[in-house]
């Protein structure tokens, strides 16, 4: 068995607070990928391994696939021979995820961690693994993307290892699944859940009132029920 460990980053391709609000438009979610990315840089530090963390300032091209090739083909330029990839928007993933796929680099197995949504919250390659044409071509942030990282580790004749199916997080309506789950939720994360949940109720409302009001006036008015 060898002993990857000297030799391996974890690469935290994860953009700041700020844009993914802006990417994600979910409304008043600064506070909540905040945590996010505390959370998740927390727990790949406990694995004792390197975090090499690319936000957005050090991202570069002009998509989503040429942005994360790229920083991938940074980390091993630096002299790493694997990388343990992992995004900020999965709020259940843990060190023992990464201790998992750290441990089956030692035994020359890839690791893929599914998303529920089709895509792929961690994923590990090796440097003889990676074409980086190939993989800029796979289907990034689509539905088909889990499969297809699955087919291009075979293709490589690569032993993978699925784990745990995990739930990300893309939209306010992925907030509502971590709500109403049985499995319990951080308090701290609850709450900031709650109250992004709570602000889009009150504009609903406000709308709502808004649409009422001039529904009524415009009524008795005999004119159209809603022109703004």
């Amino acid at each position: 068995m060898l002993n990857t460990r000297k030799h391996t980053a974890i690469l935290l391709f994860a953009n700041t607070s700020e844009e993914e609000v802006k990417r994600k438009s979910i409304t008043k979610g600064n506070s909540l990928f905040q945590y996010l990315n505390q959370k998740t840089h927390l727990e790949a530090k406990k694995t004792g391994l390197d975090v090499i963390l690319f936000s957005e300032k050090l991202q570069k091209g002009n998509s989503f696939s040429e942005r994360f090739s790229n920083a991938i083909e940074v980390v091993f330029s630096q002299g790493y021979e694997h990388i343990i990839s992992i995004g900020n928007d999965s709020p259940d993933l843990k060190a023992e995820h990464i201790c998992i796929a750290q441990k089956n680099l030692d035994k020359g197995v890839t690791t893929l961690g599914p998303s529920l949504d089709g895509g792929a919250y961690l994923i590990t390659i090796s440097k003889q693994q990676f074409n980086k044409k190939e993989f800029i071509h796979l289907p990034w942030q689509y539905k088909t993307l889990f499969t297809s990282l699955k087919k291009y580790f075979d293709d490589k004749n690569s032993t993978v290892e699925q784990i745990e199916v995990l739930k990300d997080i893309d939209t306010t309506t992925d907030l509502n699944y971590f709500i109403s789950r049985f499995k319990p939720v951080n308090l701290v994360f609850k709450e900031l859940i709650l109250s992004i949940l709570f602000s889009l109720r009150k504009v609903h409302f406000t709308i709502s009132s808004l649409y009422s009001q001039n529904y009524s006036s415009f009524f008795y008015n005999k004119g159209s029920p809603l022109v703004i």
